[in-house]
């Protein structure tokens, strides 16, 4: 039963390509163990072993695909082409589509940056709404040029590595995205542009591993729309041909590049008002804080404050039953909020109301899901001063719960 593939590893390593269809790709099966290795997209640094990160939030996986099938395929280097695999993301049916992780699985024959080298490079694509066959895309929903990665100890080419007179390092890499990326669920492609050179000059010194569309130990198919074929563009942008990589009479599976792709789980945003001992008339809104959304904030007058005049919305860590006071012009105000002072808002009323315009941005950033905020405001005018009603919350991912 296994004459067939033995058969097609022996002409991979001679050089032949075996497949559904033609095509100038070159493939090699790769038995060498994978190292581990991260990079934090954020700052630039790379990690070689494993990493730990601290953050409030928590991911979960939307698209598995790092079932590598120990095959790895090359291409023309040099940014001449890129393969894009299409697949459906959401299977775990997480709402908050806000990527925060990527994991890829590929080899390498350039030489790391720690042995003297430029370090590895690839430029990953990523696409809504993309089928087999393309066309093209031309909208990403992110490029990523990555550059200086884990490579191998010298600088050797693919076809050293096919002959046995060279060898190759090979990885799996956890790109930490630090900003999120909104990324919506269903038809997705996602690409391998070949962007460096091995010393043959022609094949690029930096390849993914190929992975299995379904398990590559039991019967398919996995639930994420992976199909066995891979389309490639060379040059990147022009009609793509599609091929399979095709290894047994009976099936193949293995055309499929190896990507993990996780997001930040899914986490109600709360808000709540808050008036303690109910002496504060004039009346804060404010939405939940939601990653990536914009925070909408007014304060509606319940007191006379003329026909103008300065606000603010503080924002710190805690709602509190606080002590009953008296503002300077001889008012009584309780104080509601506790703790640092985190975002600073500024507005005029027009003695009705204070409509904070634009929206607030919520950066996309994991570390904020789950910290706890209370936001009070502070109305002038009319020969008066006074704070506001407050309002409470915990920042999240989503905001699928209508808040009070």
């Amino acid at each position: 039963m296994k004459s067939p593939l033995l058969l097609v590893v022996a002409l991979t390593f001679l050089g032949v390509s075996v497949t559904a269809q033609s095509h100038p790709g070159k493939f090699l099966r790769c038995n060498r163990p994978l190292r581990s290795a991260s990079l934090d997209l954020a700052t630039g640094m790379v990690t070689r072993g494993p990493a730990a990160r601290d953050r409030s939030g928590t991911t979960i996986a939307d698209f598995t695909n790092l079932d590598v099938s120990s095959f790895v395929g090359v291409d023309t280097g040099g940014g001449a082409c890129e393969w894009i695999d299409a697949g459906t993301k959401g299977f775990a049916g997480n709402a908050s589509e806000l990527i925060t992780e990527i994991a890829i699985a590929y080899c390498s024959t350039v030489a790391d940056q720690n042995s003297g080298g430029v370090g590895s490079a690839v430029m990953l694509g990523f696409y809504e709404g993309y089928t087999v066959g393309g066309p093209a895309p031309t909208t990403a929903v992110a490029l990523m040029n990555l550059t200086g990665l884990p490579g191998h100890t010298a600088d050797t080419s693919y076809i050293a590595v096919i002959l046995g007179s060279s060898g190759q390092s090979c990885y799996v890499l956890e790109i930490d995205l630090g900003a999120c990326i909104s990324f919506a669920d269903g038809p997705i492609g996602y690409s391998w542009r070949f962007m460096d050179l091995g010393t043959s000059s022609i094949e690029a010194g930096t390849y993914p591993f190929l992975s299995c569309v379904q398990s590559c130990s039991g019967m398919g198919p996995d639930g994420q729309g992976m199909i066995d074929s891979v389309d490639k563009y060379c040059p990147p942008g022009s009609q793509p041909s599609t091929f399979s990589f095709g290894t047994t009479p009976w099936g193949s599976y293995f055309t499929s590049i190896a990507m993990d792709i996780r997001e930040a789980a899914d986490a109600e945003a709360v808000a709540t008002s808050w008036n303690g001992e109910g002496i504060n008339s004039d009346v804060l809104s404010a939405g939940a804080i939601v990653l990536g959304s914009g925070w909408e904030n007014a304060i509606t007058l319940g007191h006379a404050h003329g026909g103008s005049g300065p606000t603010n919305i503080k924002v710190r860590t805690s709602c509190v039953n606080g002590p009953n006071l008296t503002s300077p012009t001889g008012h009584p105000f309780e104080l509601l909020t506790a703790g640092p002072l985190s975002l600073l808002r500024t507005d005029s009323h027009n003695g009705t109301v204070a409509d904070y315009e634009p929206d607030f941005p919520v950066p996309h950033d994991l570390s904020l899901v789950g910290l706890p905020w209370a936001a009070q405001g502070t109305v002038v005018g009319g020969g008066r001063a006074d704070l506001t009603t407050a309002r409470c919350g915990v920042v999240g991912s989503i905001d699928a719960i209508a808040d009070p």
